[in-house]
């Protein structure tokens, strides 16, 4: 335990010292595979379908005319994945109690089978994730269609960890016609814009082109789960081999920009606060991030983002309908109230409204987002809070 605690302190000081510009999702644990390849799969259930809708209002600058104006954006985030093999576990990831005892199985947390218990088994999880952003007004849309395989073992009966690869085929537009007014807090990213080079103050010639590449994203995670705590820890690494991303193709030197590698973390700890509710508490750690970080030398912007939070949990709630809360905030420079409403076995919806803190002096923290995300599970065997001090899964 001093261990593990010492390792989430060190996490927690890399991440709070690198403060910067921010990725794009208020909540980001809502799309976990699109920040981690090796969640794919990793949740309660045999078939998972997400969706997550970010509405997000920030201080744009038309570069043209040298002014600032209140611009909208809108982000939307939709996944499916699913499990592949022996996945059961006691009341998290199949088999329930009532079956398990009728079939006089010894049910261990988090083991494929128990009928074997020397075996140290897994499964599989192959996934779909889709993003896009962009609206009728903004000079950049882009849209990422990303395909996840994800394998995950048991060494332990409470103990999991996992591997994940995931390609991503990146499709950008710009096209300045629809508009010239750009703030990189809430865009999407992905692609190079604006240009820190070129005439940007010749009006009348607005720019245009289109840009696809492939991606290559690659991640791990480790778990466990006693009943007093359970932790996780996973990491990731993305754009492995410096995709080309530069959209405007009136520049003589289009495509020499490339992407840095994204480098995504993640800690999460589970505590009994008494006995009628819980705590997870998550760290979540993204640098670059769906937007630029070029190796082009001109183009020096990089992004950082921190999320830390709390979320409570009623224990083993007696209704079908349950209302669970938290808060978050990121980099310490935004406050963000969190709302989870489980439905049985079958939904969680889930509601985040970001503010930021001082954005007069935290320049690169100024957008408001609004986000709702519905998460439809099949083949859940208990509601999000039952046997909550058993269970390897929080996602």
């Amino acid at each position: 335990m001093k261990r593990l605690i010492v390792q989430i302190l060190f996490l927690l000081t890399i991440q709070i010292s690198a403060f910067a510009q921010d990725a794009r999702f208020s909540q980001i644990w809502s799309a976990p595979i699109q920040f981690n390849p090796a969640l794919t799969g990793r949740f309660d259930g045999k078939l998972r379908a997400s969706s997550l809708l970010s509405f997000q209002t920030g201080n744009g600058y038309d570069k043209y005319t040298k002014t600032s104006s209140e611009v909208n954006m809108s982000h939307q985030n939709l996944s499916v994945d699913l499990k592949l093999g022996n996945y059961r576990s006691s009341g998290d990831e199949g088999l329930n109690d009532s079956a398990a005892s009728k079939n006089n199985i010894n049910v261990k947390e988090g083991r494929d089978r128990f009928a074997n218990n020397k075996a140290v088994l897994g499964y599989w999880g192959v996934g779909m994730n889709y993003y896009a952003y962009g609206n009728s007004t903004s000079p950049m849309k882009a849209n990422f269609i990303s395909f996840s395989l994800a394998r995950h073992f048991y060494t332990k009966a409470n103990r999991i960890y996992g591997v994940g690869i995931q390609i991503t085929q990146a499709n950008g537009s710009l096209d300045e016609k629809r508009g010239t007014f750009y703030d990189k807090e809430i865009s999407g990213g992905g692609f190079r814009y604006p240009y820190p080079n070129g005439n940007d103050s010749v009006l009348g010639n607005p720019r245009s082109g289109t840009k696809n590449y492939t991606d290559v994203n690659f991640g791990a995670y480790y778990g466990r789960v006693t009943e007093a705590v359970m932790f996780e820890l996973g990491g990731a690494m993305h754009h492995l081999f410096y995709p080309q991303y530069d959209a405007d193709q009136t520049r003589a030197f289009d495509g020499e920009a490339k992407l840095r590698h994204r480098i995504t973390a993640h800690s999460m700890l589970r505590l009994r606060l008494n006995n009628k509710w819980g705590i997870v508490q998550k760290n979540m750690f993204w640098q670059e991030g769906l937007y630029y970080r070029s190796r082009d030398t001109a183009d020096g912007n990089y992004i950082n983002a921190f999320w830390s939070g709390l979320e409570f949990y009623k224990v083993d709630p007696l209704k079908e309908i349950n209302v669970n809360f938290g808060f978050y905030t990121r980099s310490f420079r935004t406050l963000m109230p969190y709302l989870n409403i489980g439905l049985s076995r079958f939904a969680n919806i889930r509601y985040t409204y970001e503010h930021p803190i001082n954005s007069n002096r935290f320049k690169a923290y100024n957008a408001k987002r609004n986000e709702i995300s519905l998460i439809v599970t099949a083949g859940r065997q208990t509601k999000a809070a039952s046997r909550f001090y058993k269970k390897l899964n929080f996602w």
